[in-house]
């Protein structure tokens, strides 16, 4: 009897070993880096069987939202940027893990955003909150970079960060911070108070002719943030005042006193469009030359399609082509 018990326990804890994936089973290296007393969880897509060649890097910064790097199913996953078979035949590509977070989660296991949740509180975990602004990201991400530029299989004549959404405000404070970056992709960013001028722009559109309560909430909330600018809370606003406050900056400035090419991508119908038409207009009347614009035409935020209706149509998707315009521009540089 206790053969039997121990076959059917050893056959189980089998079954499960062999259930357990790892981002290896993805096409993913996954290297743990220490950064100071966090374990930071990065993945690293190189082509298969080239993963000891010598390549540039290629560091992609998610926008926001408590989600996973890995998204996965019963069936299939889901890929954590949109740059993965596009990239990897010349370089090899990175992405760093959000903070708090898991590094894979099952989709049953996350909200209808596809966020991380705690369960007692419906909020995103107190680790990840507490480290979620600007500064934290800059520093934890030169020192991943600098880990990296280490390794023998990279190419450190090229080492080109993009960062879409709130990414691309990390990756224009890196890219003014670690003299290594070659190139800068800021892609569906607002140059202007970035975070809180997206909330505001985002209301407006909703207006018709009586005032937008969510607005006044938007200016309101904003009032509490410049009040309170260290706070880590979520208990008064969908992210904490610090994130707020550090992701609300003027970041043109940033972007022209840069000294590397910047590619500038963002679609027509983005609410942040006109922001970045208004920084286009200041770069050439000032004669800034190291600053590329690519609009959109008829594409929103995450550069899907629009149905007739105005809404986002899934099946109109254009990262391919993006993405192709962005290696594209890269290689027509020095």
């Amino acid at each position: 009897m206790k053969t039997v018990i121990l076959s059917v326990v050893l056959l189980i804890a089998s079954l499960l070993c062999f259930a357990q994936k790892t981002p290896k089973d993805y096409g993913y290296r996954h290297l743990q880096i220490m950064v100071k007393y966090d374990t930071v969880d990065v993945l690293i897509r190189s082509k298969k069987g080239e993963e000891s060649i010598k390549k540039p890097l290629l560091f992609f910064i998610q926008g926001s939202l408590a989600k996973p790097l890995i998204k996965y199913n019963d069936k299939s996953f889901f890929f954590p940027s949109p740059l993965e078979n596009n990239v990897e035949e010349n370089y090899h590509m990175v992405i760093v893990n959000k903070p708090g977070l898991p590094l894979m989660v099952h989709e049953d296991s996350l909200s209808k955003s596809g966020q991380v949740l705690d369960k007692l509180t419906n909020k995103t975990p107190r680790a990840h909150t507490e480290k979620n602004y600007l500064e934290y990201y800059v520093a934890r991400n030169v020192i991943v970079l600098d880990s990296l530029l280490k390794k023998p299989w990279v190419d450190k004549s090229r080492v080109i960060v993009a960062g879409h959404s709130e990414g691309s405000t990390i990756a224009a404070y890196m890219a003014s911070e670690n003299k290594n970056i070659t190139h800068l992709i800021y892609s569906g960013g607002t140059p202007y108070y970035s975070r809180i001028l997206s909330m505001v722009t985002q209301d407006r559109l909703k207006e018709k002719d009586s005032v937008n309560e969510w607005v006044e909430k938007d200016f309101s909330y904003w009032q509490d943030v410049v009040n309170d600018t260290t706070s880590v809370s979520r208990d008064h606003g969908w992210n904490s005042y610090k994130g707020t406050y550090s992701f609300s900056k003027n970041e043109n400035e940033v972007l022209k006193n840069l000294k590397i090419p910047v590619l500038i991508t963002y679609g027509t119908k983005d609410e942040a469009c006109p922001f970045n038409d208004m920084f286009r207009i200041e770069v050439i009347k000032e004669k800034i030359h190291h600053i590329t614009f690519k609009a959109y035409i008829g594409l929103e935020h995450n550069f899907f399609g629009l149905d007739s209706k105005g809404n986002i149509d899934p099946n109109k998707f254009n990262w391919d082509t993006v993405v192709k315009d962005w290696l594209d521009w890269i290689d027509m540089l020095p």
